[in-house]
C-alpha cells in the first residue's frame, strides 16, 4: 500500500475468510455498500472544513529484495515496470472490518501509492520530499518511484473515475482509500459500483480533485493519509517519473520477499484475464468507431496477435520439472 507510516501498529496477519451469513454475494455486497456509505459520510465530516494542498507527486516504495512490490525490467529490452498483485487484507481494530478491496468475493487488480504530502512549510531535500512534495520516510523500503499524478494519467488513462473505498483509523492516524478506475478497464468500475463505492466528482471532493488549471490537490487534515488504488496491471517506470532514494522509516514493514511458482502463475494469470476482459470491450468499441484507424492501430493488433501466439507456444512446450524442483530445493534449505 502506500506510505503508511503507523500501519505497522495494525495486526498485519491475513485476513481469515468472513462468515458464511454473508453468502450469496449479493448479501454481502448488500453490507458492504451500507459500511462503504457510513464511512463515507465519516470520512466527509473528518475532512470538513475543506483544507488541500498541491500533490506534488504520488509515490510507493519497495526494499531490494521485496519481490511484490519491486521495479520489474523485462530482459530483451531496457524497459522497466511494477505490476499489480493480489492486495493484502489486514485486521485492523473496528466494527465491521471489511474491505471493498479485498474480500472473500472480489481483490481487485491495481497499485497502490500515496497521494499525500509533506507539509508545505517543511524543508525540500535532493529527492523532492518535503514542501508538498513526498513524505521523506517509508516503512515499505528506500528506493521509491515517484510521478506527477497528472503525467501518468494522460499518459495511462486520459478519461477516468474516481470512487470512494474506505476510511479507517490506526492508532492516531486516519486514512482514506479512493480507487482509480481508467475508463478501459470495465471490469474495475463493474466491482465498484457491485460494492456500492460511492463515485466522487473529480473536479469537487474534499479528498482529491483536480482543479481548473490541471492541478491535482489532495486533502491535507490533520493526521491523514491519502491513498490511491490506481486500476492498472502494469506502470512503466521507464518514461514516466523516476525512481529516486529515500530514508528508511523507523517501522519497517516487508511484505512477501519470494512469491513461489504457483503464485507467480496465478499472479500473471489474473493479469492474463484482465487484459482479455478489457480487450473484448475494447474491440467493440472499434467496432463502433472509437479510436482512429492507422498505423499505430496496425502495430498494436500486430503486437497483440503475436503475443498471443507466443504465449500459446510456451504452454504447448513440455514444461520440465526443473524450476519446481529448484524452488523445493530453496524451501527445504529456508526451513
Amino acid at each position: 500500500m502506500g506510505a503508511i507510516q503507523s500501519f505497522i501498529a495494525a495486526d498485519l496477519m491475513p485476513h481469515s475468510p468472513h462468515p458464511s451469513q454473508y453468502e450469496p454475494m449479493e448479501a454481502y455486497c448488500k453490507m458492504l455498500g451500507d459500511l462503504v456509505q457510513r464511512r463515507y459520510q465519516e470520512a466527509l465530516a473528518y475532512c470538513t472544513p475543506e483544507t488541500s494542498q498541491p500533490c506534488r507527486r504520488i509515490y510507493r516504495n519497495w526494499h531490494p529484495d521485496d519481490h511484490q512490490r519491486q521495479e520489474k525490467q523485462l530482459e530483451h529490452i531496457q524497459s522497466r515496470f511494477l505490476l499489480s498483485y493480489p492486495a493484502e487484507k489486514y485486521n485492523l481494530v473496528r466494527e465491521d472490518d471489511h474491505s471493498p478491496i479485498v474480500n472473500p468475493f472480489f481483490n481487485l487488480s491495481g497499485l497502490f501509492f500515496c497521494a499525500t504530502g509533506s507539509p508545505q512549510t517543511s524543508e525540500q531535500d535532493e529527492t523532492g520530499a518535503g514542501a508538498g512534495g513526498p513524505v521523506a520516510t517509508s516503512p515499505y523500503g528506500t528506493t521509491r518511484f515517484q510521478v506527477e499524478f497528472g503525467q501518468i494519467q494522460r499518459v495511462l488513462f486520459p478519461s477516468f473515475k474516481l470512487y470512494f473505498a474506505d476510511h479507517y483509523k490506526v492508532v492516531g492516524d486516519w486514512y482514506i482509500q479512493l480507487v482509480v478506475v481508467p475508463s478501459w478497464n470495465v471490469r474495475l468500475e463493474e466491482q465498484c459500483v457491485q460494492q456500492g463505492m460511492v463515485e466522487l466528482d473529480i473536479r469537487s471532493n474534499p479528498f482529491f480533485y483536480r482543479a481548473d488549471d490541471g492541478q491535482y490537490w489532495v486533502s491535507n487534515s490533520p493526521k491523514l493519509w491519502m491513498e490511491l488504488f490506481i486500476g492498472c496491471d502494469t506502470i512503466p517506470t521507464t518514461d514516466l517519473g523516476e525512481v529516486v532514494e529515500s530514508r528508511l522509516h523507523e517501522k519497517v514493514r516487508k511484505t512477501r520477499n519470494r512469491l513461489s511458482e504457483q503464485e507467480e502463475r496465478e499472479r500473471h494469470a489474473r493479469v492474463i484475464e484482465n487484459i482479455a476482459r478489457d480487450l473484448a470491450n475494447l474491440a467493440q468499441g472499434l467496432r463502433q468507431g472509437l479510436g482512429p484507424v492507422d498505423r499505430e492501430l496496425v502495430d498494436l493488433t500486430y503486437g497483440l496477435s503475436m503475443a498471443r501466439t507466443q504465449l500459446g507456444v510456451m504452454q504447448s512446450t513440455p514444461v520440465t520439472a526443473t524450476s519446481v524442483e529448484l524452488e523445493q530445493k530453496e524451501e527445504s534449505r529456508e526451513e
